[in-house]
């Protein structure tokens, strides 16, 4: 195609492009931001405040459980300590009950009560006041044990009511624990969709102003073609964009052929991978046209031209760190065929104006 028509198939694409209804979603996606991001703090505060109340019921139902384990101890010594008691006076009730029988049936001397139970001395009164005295022996004992059960069911049963009273504790505390969990765990779905919102309201915004910036260097290249276009009809001897190499069309056939093929740093080679000046080199070298391996270099060998009067096959430079650290090469109507970075594909991209030099003729 000649300049001319190129220029004014450009303008029709412009004018094309600019007549689409365009809706001005950039003052709700901002309140839509804003109010994403109010309820992501908002949560995000909620979420330290239920984290520090987490902390405190922890700390209340350990302490509940330690107060459970330390009463069941106590609990299994008293038990202990009564079990012996209970035993010691069983025994005593035993030793005593043998002893009277022992003396009142053998008549032993060795316990003081042989006389008493002698033949010669058996008077209604002095049995009756040994069995008395053997009685109250026993009941003494009897009683003994009687107070010392009572005791241990007394301490049991304070010992259990206060064991209730912690583990019912230790039950509310894990309950309010549990529950404090659960509400965190729904804050943080819910922040963690919120923060999916944000994401999206910005990845948004940040395609509606690549799309804006795309229209408007279509609209400059619109302009630059309009005014060439009437300088031309205006003057014979007004200045025309310097013509692309007649191998323009077979570069960018060739760098077509590779749309897919995966990034590769230090690639140049085609269906295997390419990095960005190694996909120029190569798609120059099919149309027989030798050009310098790195970004940097092709920029220096190459004919600048303005950004204006860039035609297909052209190679636009970026700048990155301070020095050109990328290309890709135009293909027409906005957009530019490269091989992004790693992790992607040699692929289409419209022009962006972030870190731009400036376009190379080969």
């Amino acid at each position: 195609m000649a300049p001319l028509g190129r220029a004014a198939g450009l303008v029709w694409t412009v004018v094309t492009v600019m007549t689409m209804v365009l809706v001005p979603a950039r003052p709700a996606g901002a309140a839509a931001l804003a109010n994403a991001k109010a309820q992501a703090a908002q949560l995000s505060a909620e979420i330290a405040a239920d984290s520090a109340r987490l902390d405190v019921l922890a700390q209340q139902y350990d302490n509940a459980e330690q107060q459970v384990q330390t009463l069941a101890v106590k609990l299994a010594a008293l038990q202990h300590t009564i079990g012996q008691t209970r035993q010691q006076v069983d025994a005593a009730h035993q030793a005593l009950h043998q002893a009277a029988l022992d003396a009142y049936v053998q008549g032993s001397t060795s316990t003081g009560l042989g006389g008493i139970f002698s033949s010669g001395a058996e008077q209604a009164s002095t049995v009756q006041e040994y069995r008395t005295v053997a009685t109250g022996n026993l009941q003494d004992s009897l009683d003994r044990l009687h107070r010392a059960q009572a005791a241990l069911s007394a301490q049991q049963n304070r010992l259990q009511a206060t064991e209730h009273q912690a583990q019912a504790a230790a039950a509310a505390a894990a309950g309010a624990r549990q529950q404090a969990e659960t509400t965190q765990a729904a804050e943080t779905a819910a922040l963690s969709r919120v923060n999916g919102q944000i994401r999206a309201i910005i990845a948004a915004q940040q395609a509606a102003a690549a799309a804006a910036a795309r229209q408007a260097f279509l609209a400059k290249l619109a302009a630059a073609a309009t005014q060439a276009q009437q300088a031309t009809f205006n003057t014979a001897t007004a200045p025309q964009p310097l013509p692309a190499a007649g191998g323009a069309a077979r570069a960018v056939q060739a760098a077509q052929s590779q749309l897919g093929v995966p990034y590769v740093w230090g690639g140049e080679q085609p269906g295997v991978g390419f990095d960005c000046s190694g996909l120029t080199q190569w798609a120059w070298r099919q149309a027989g046209v030798a050009i310098p391996r790195t970004a940097a270099a092709q920029y220096a060998a190459t004919t600048h031209v303005p950004m204006s009067a860039i035609q297909p096959g052209d190679l636009l430079f970026w700048d990155e760190g301070g020095t050109i650290g990328h290309v890709a090469m135009y293909v027409g109507n906005g957009e530019v065929i490269q091989a992004p970075a790693t992790g992607q594909t040699v692929s289409y991209h419209a022009i962006w104006t972030q870190g731009l030099v400036g376009a190379g003729r080969p």
